[in-house]
This record gives C-alpha cells, sequence and structure tokens, in this order.
C-alpha cells in the first residue's frame, strides 16, 4: 500500500484520488460556517483576513522545470497541478526536449527568477552545473526544492524524489530472481555524469559484486536515454557477447531502446530485460514479455509533494530534509493490482 505521509497524516492513495471532492466539500462547509458567526465585527474581520490571505496565495508562483518531453515527465506535471489548484496557486511547466540540454534547463531556471517566481521546484540535469542559476534565485528571496534528483548546491530546501540506490539494489535482486546467481548481465545506462544515473547503476553494480560475485557484470555505456542510441549499442553488444543472460536499463528511454534491440534479433525470453519508469511502451513491452519486471517511481508525488513543499517554505514552515517517494517492482504478477493501477494512473487517467 502506498502512502504519502507529509501532507496531513497517513491517507490511502484512494483518498487522495478523492482530494478534490474532499476539498469542494470542506469549502462548502467552511463557507456557511463563516456565513453563521459573522454577525459581529470581529467576525468580518476574520473572514476578511481569511479573504486577504487567499488573494495573497493567489498571486503566488511557482515554477516546475523538469527535465525532458518524455512520457515519465507527464505524471509530475499533473502532480504539480494538482497540488497548485488545490493550493490556489499558479504553476508554470517546462522542460528541454531532452536531458542532454543542460543549457535550456539553466535557460528555463533563469526565465523563472526574471519572471519573479516565489518558487522553483527543479529536477535538475546536474547536480553542479545549475548550481551558480539556482544561487542567483535564492539571493532574489525564491524557494527551491528539487525533485527525482539532487544538487550539491546547498541552498535548496529539500529533496524530493526516490532513493535511487536502493532502487539499483532492487534491480540486482531480482535479476538474480530471474537468473540464478551466477551468469552474465549488462548495465545499459542513459546520462554519464547525471545523479540518477551514478546512483542506479552504483546501487545495482554494488549490490552484484557484494552479495553475487559470481554474476560477470558488462558495462554497455551510456546512450543519453534515447531509444535509438540504446538500440544500436544492445545489438552491438549482443552480437559480441551471445551469452548476457539479461540487461539492467536505468530509464525509460534506455529500457524501450534495449526492448527494440532484443526484439529485432528474435531474443525475445531469451535475454531477460528489467527497466526502470513505467511509460506506456513500457508497459506494453511487460505486457508481451520482452521486459520482465520494471523498476516503477512515483512521478506524480514528486511533482505533487514538490509544490506542497515549497508552499510550505514560502509560508515560513519548516520542512524535512529528504522526502523519499519509493519505489515498486512491477511484474505482470501485479501489474492489474489496484495498488500498481493507482501507481501508474495516479489521477484515475
Amino acid at each position: 500500500m502506498f502512502y504519502l505521509t507529509t501532507i496531513i497524516g497517513k491517507y490511502d492513495r484512494k483518498d487522495f484520488v478523492k482530494m478534490k471532492l474532499w476539498k469542494r466539500l470542506l469549502s462548502v462547509t467552511l463557507s456557511v460556517s463563516m456565513l453563521i458567526v459573522s454577525g459581529g465585527c470581529s467576525h468580518m474581520k476574520l473572514i476578511n483576513m481569511g479573504i486577504e490571505n487567499q488573494k495573497n496565495k493567489s498571486d503566488r508562483y511557482v515554477a516546475v522545470i523538469c527535465k525532458s518531453q518524455d512520457e515519465y515527465w507527464d505524471a509530475v506535471e499533473k502532480g504539480a497541478n494538482e497540488a497548485g489548484e488545490e493550493l490556489g496557486i499558479k504553476i508554470t511547466y517546462n522542460a528541454p526536449e531532452n536531458e542532454t540540454q543542460i543549457d535550456e534547463q539553466i535557460r528555463l531556471v533563469q526565465e523563472a527568477i526574471n519572471n519573479n517566481a516565489n518558487g522553483i521546484v527543479i529536477a535538475p540535469l546536474d547536480s553542479d552545473k545549475l548550481n551558480d542559476v539556482l544561487a542567483q534565485a535564492t539571493d532574489k528571496n525564491i524557494q527551491v526544492i528539487t525533485i527525482d534528483s539532487d544538487v550539491s548546491y546547498d541552498g535548496r530546501k529539500t529533496f524530493v524524489g526516490t532513493d535511487n540506490v536502493t532502487a539499483g539494489a532492487i534491480a540486482a535482486r531480482q535479476a538474480v530472481n530471474l537468473i540464478g546467481d551466477d551468469g552474465k548481465v549488462a548495465v545499459m545506462a542513459h546520462v554519464e555524469g547525471a545523479q540518477t544515473t551514478i546512483e542506479r547503476k552504483g546501487g545495482f553494480v554494488d549490490e552484484m559484486k557484494e552479495s553475487y560475485p559470481d554474476i560477470e557484470i558488462l558495462d554497455n555505456g551510456y546512450c543519453d536515454g534515447q531509444p535509438d542510441i540504446a538500440k544500436d549499442k544492445t545489438k552491438q553488444l549482443l552480437e559480441n557477447n551471445s551469452d548476457v543472460d539479461l540487461i539492467y536499463a536505468t530509464n525509460e528511454g534506455t529500457a524501450v531502446g534495449v526492448c527494440q534491440a532484443v526484439e529485432e534479433m528474435g531474443l525475445s525470453g531469451k535475454v531477460r530485460i528489467i527497466g526502470f519508469d513505467s511509460s506506456t511502451t513500457e508497459i506494453s513491452y511487460l505486457q508481451k514479455g520482452t521486459i520482465d519486471g520494471l523498476i516503477v517511481q512515483n512521478p506524480f508525488n514528486m511533482g505533487y509533494l514538490g509544490v506542497r513543499n515549497v508552499n510550505k517554505v514560502i509560508d515560513g514552515k519548516t520542512i524535512e530534509e529528504r522526502i523519499d517517494t519509493g519505489v515498486t517492482y512491477v511484474t505482470m504478477d501485479n501489474l492489474n493490482d489496484e495498488d500498481t493501477q493507482l501507481l501508474l494512473n495516479p489521477m484515475g487517467n
């Protein structure tokens, strides 16, 4: 069962799907109560204060900046917009076209600064290269929160996202469940130097070396998260290493390219695949049996909790240093479970 513990206690995820309805009911109840008790001047003053606070919050603006326009980020956008709607604040959403465009992401942060954002929620493409522009933001009292991956800049208020080292270790253990405790596995990673790449790859490799020393690990390099590059590199890998038992792909685009190569070479079911994330394309490969399992993050919660928590900081409240949104290993055995479907389709779409 999945829980959001940072907002207002522990709620089942199904309760959050119904959050809009609860909010509307609460709003109506409060409006009626205020009318009933507003006979005196002091009560009218309280009502006016509430209206003024709502007006101030409606002027609030949070810029959400993600890594690319891949399908994975759609859920982040949904979560951010849902939080913005609940809080009554303006949300803008932008992202570079792909995960190699660090300069474009820096430009988007600068644009948010120039537009006088109150907060920035960002999934940084690099742990160091955004530090200067994020420092410019905090110098102007713009609150910064990172999601999905973190930065080395200590001015950001919190990180909301996956523990990627643990996720990589989970992938390693699931790989062993598929092929046993000896054999040959390959790692196809996305963007060289990206924090998520380092952690997902490192967690996998370290777990293999420490717990399963008889498994040989092949490093198949990087593909910038681009399916075409991942496909070509995977074909070359399998042509030179016909005894590879399993490939671990560290993000959505990488996993799609690996699947394309394995299918085109007629190796589906023979070369096992563990992927990362849960796009509709990846789910289709899972249903066909090309992918054996997916390490599924909770991108909706990254966007949702990112906006909720940056809003808290703007209000002067203290928040946790790190907020782990967790992962789930999804296979055909649990794909159609209610909890898995809520994770894959958080707003019931």
